[in-house]
């Protein structure tokens, strides 16, 4: 199979302080309906990406990168799946989105986690459970660079979890949500932001 190809939509956020910078991006999330456009641009091309692979067993991935400053690839890790590629970098605004999409590849569907560092200040770990035939989840935590992350750990959490989860670290907050698409997969969404933990 081919990679899957990552999306990126929106433009850069560089100009002014990092706080301004993440509230530019965080009020253009939606302006203008672009994520029901950008989610409906890629859904006309999942089917040709994934070729004969079942839907239900695909999740896309949406990122929003609201921080400020730019987020870079840290690791990932696959327990039931694939993906093709992930964005290396995200740059405040860009989020606006950056989407990708993790292939099940047998009966446990789609399972998987990735990391991005948020301006060599903390690493946020996202987390998607998504079978065929049962409750989605999803999970997040946030942790100091450099973390060494327990899989069989985090693997429990997640499936533990509900349908969204949030964490803060260093006036960083990491949001994420989980839910069936119509068009037979489901759609995660991972929000990168300033912010506290209520």
């Amino acid at each position: 199979m081919a990679a899957v190809a990552v999306h990126v939509f929106g433009t850069p956020i560089t100009q002014g302080t990092p706080t301004q910078r993440a509230e530019a991006a965080a009020k253009s999330q939606n302006a203008d309906d672009k994520l029901n456009e950008v989610l409906q641009a890629s859904l006309h091309s999942q089917k040709a990406e994934v070729g004969g692979v079942n839907l239900g067993f695909t999740t896309v991935v949406l990122l929003c990168n609201a921080t400020g400053e730019t987020m870079t690839y840290q690791t990932k890790h696959e327990w039931h799946g694939h993906v093709g590629n992930f964005p290396i970098t995200i740059q405040n605004g860009q989020g606006v989105w950056v989407i990708f999409k993790h292939v099940g590849t047998d009966s446990k569907g789609s399972v998987g986690a990735v990391v991005y560092n948020i301006d060599n200040c903390t690493d946020s770990m996202i987390a998607w459970n998504n079978p065929p035939n049962s409750q989605k989840t999803a999970y997040c935590e946030m942790n100091e660079p450099g973390h060494v992350y327990q899989w069989a750990e985090i693997y429990k959490k997640l499936m533990d979890s509900g349908t969204s989860y949030e964490a803060c670290l260093n006036g960083f907050k990491t949001k994420v949500t989980i839910h069936p698409s119509g068009g037979g997969f489901s759609v995660y969404k991972a929000e990168f932001s300033l912010g506290y933990c209520v």
